[in-house]
């Protein structure tokens, strides 16, 4: 109980902070124009709709969810590079009519080099949130992994049964794919457990057992949540819980 105490007061300063953050930026910023620090001519940029984009990417910077981050600083480029191309066309040559055309292949082309540098370089051990893990696992197999499920899965599909009797936590990531991962064979140790879920064009679906209690906190971007799990059983456990963080981007997360 001390431990989500403290969670939640950070939660709240977090807050606290980011809308002191951001109105320190929007002070700064009418002053700036006010006092002719910045050109005038930037004040229909400013002030414009697209940089609800980047107020939207600073509260994910906040929340340190890089997927939300760098979705909503792609928009705020799209449609504010050309904005500042018009007022600037010297400073920004390469911005004209056909940016439209070379802007998002070029996005697509980053993300997929991201994703594969991630799969081939980054491949690291799922840890416990609160650090108790620190090894590789075999992602492919369903046992002799100490209860740690590490599934990545890129343009592909997976259905796993995990058939350990105590699930302590893993790690789920997919790009224009989907993973299912049964779980309702295996229990929940003492405490805490958390389970990372990422999927950009891509869906999860877990299947629990009904006696679990489950705490969905997934932030999506043009994805959606479905919690169909519910709890049968009137004398449930709630000292031991199943904790599923993530980022959900142009998919879905299906809980059962």
């Amino acid at each position: 109980m001390e431990n989500n105490e403290q969670q939640m007061n950070f939660s709240g300063r977090s807050k606290g902070g980011l809308f002191g953050f951001l109105l320190i930026l929007a002070g700064t910023l009418f002053l700036a124009f006010n006092f002719g620090w910045i050109d005038p001519a930037l004040r229909s940029v400013v002030f414009s709709w697209p940089v609800l984009f980047v107020v939207f990417a600073i509260i994910a910077l906040f929340k340190r969810e890089y997927l939300a981050l760098f979705f909503w600083l792609a928009l705020a480029a799209f449609f504010l590079l050309p904005r500042i191309a018009h007022l600037y066309p010297d400073a920004l040559p390469g911005i004209n009519e056909g940016f439209t055309a070379t802007f998002w292949p070029v996005l697509l082309i980053v993300v997929g080099a991201g994703v594969i540098l991630k799969i081939l370089f980054g491949k690291k051990a799922c840890c416990h949130r609160h650090g108790h893990i620190q090894r590789p696992l075999n992602v492919d197999k369903m046992e002799g992994t100490d209860g740690i499920y590490v599934r990545e899965v890129v343009f592909g599909g997976i259905e796993d049964i995990f058939l350990e009797p105590v699930f302590r936590g893993g790690q789920i990531e997919v790009v224009f794919g989907g993973v299912e991962l049964d779980l309702r064979r295996a229990s929940l140790p003492e405490g805490d457990t958390y389970l990372q879920v990422e999927a950009v064009f891509g869906g999860i679906k877990l299947y629990l057992p009904d006696d679990w209690v489950v705490v969905p906190k997934i932030s999506t971007v043009l994805g959606g949540v479905d919690n169909k799990h519910f709890s049968k059983s009137a004398n449930h456990d709630t000292s031991r819980r199943l904790l599923i963080s993530g980022e959900i981007v142009f998919g879905g997360c299906e809980i059962r």
